[in-house]
């Protein structure tokens, strides 16, 4: 695989018009409509009730390569954390990857209409013993902030540092990554966050894991919005993750953000 074209496979043009000649079908017949497509060479069934849904099953290679990333680095048994799970769609992924075999993966989402599709999406896959959904956000510290929310089910903007381009504000619970894994008793071996720029957040709330458990890979979305590649104390994400031994490895510009990959210097 080289960096100048990913591997990812969107639908072709035919393929996307019988999709959605099939799903306002079913919309006009009150019904939501599955569609089962290929995403990096397994089957993935998603219950689609939005055009922006549809799109983003039809153009997957949109996040191909942080996506491949994440999956050349899969080892069976691990314990992947989807942190901003949105519908659930990465965590699906993973999930049907033979290298996954075993393993397990938690998805957390605040936002009530994505986790009602993201949990529809686990059973429309018959992956309720892999893929677990938690209705929480993880941040720096446990309790209850206003998560700003913006459009419809499938909407990936929703953030709790930024209200820019929301359109209302619910309140979520909060929890941090170390009290989570305490409580139940999982431990991530390879992490994914996109957060809309609360990234240095979840990773504060990790400190503690960080001294009794370190994640093999961390994968992540830098947001130019909230934090904007900083911690709460104001610090870089690279520094921060720097004194904790972990080594950034890999970045790829994605519009105005950064996806980056870190990988832990004291592998076990």
């Amino acid at each position: 695989m080289t960096e100048s074209a990913s591997s990812a496979q969107d639908l072709t043009a035919a393929e996307r018009w019988r999709h959605r000649f099939a799903f306002w079908m079913h919309r006009l017949q009150g019904k939501d409509y599955q569609m089962t497509v290929p995403m990096f060479g397994q089957p993935v069934t998603l219950v689609v009730t939005t055009s922006r849904e549809m799109k983003r099953a039809a153009e997957v290679s949109y996040e191909g390569f942080f996506l491949e990333r994440i999956l050349s680095n899969l080892r069976e048994g691990d314990v992947f954390f989807d942190v901003g799970a949105n519908i659930g769609l990465v965590s699906l992924i993973v999930a049907h990857q033979p290298s996954f075999r075993d393993g397990v993966v938690h998805g957390f989402e605040p936002e009530p209409r994505n986790l009602d599709h993201m949990r529809r999406n686990i059973a429309a896959n018959g992956l309720e013993n892999r893929v677990r959904a938690h209705d929480v956000a993880l941040s720096k510290e446990e309790g209850t902030a206003e998560l700003f929310v913006r459009g419809k089910a499938g909407e990936g903007r929703h953030s709790l540092v930024s209200e820019r381009g929301s359109t209302g504000a619910i309140q979520v619970q909060l929890t941090t990554m170390d009290s989570f894994c305490r409580a139940e008793d999982a431990l991530p071996t390879v992490v994914k966050i996109d957060v809309e720029g609360a990234e240095g957040e979840v990773l504060a709330g990790m400190d503690g894991l960080l001294k009794r458990h370190r994640p093999r890979e961390l994968f992540m979305e830098i947001h130019n919005k909230g934090g904007e590649d900083k911690m709460p104390d104001g610090s870089l994400i690279d520094d921060w993750l720097g004194e904790r031994d972990y080594e950034r490895v890999w970045e790829k510009r994605r519009g105005h953000g950064r996806h980056r990959h870190y990988q832990d210097r004291q592998p076990s």
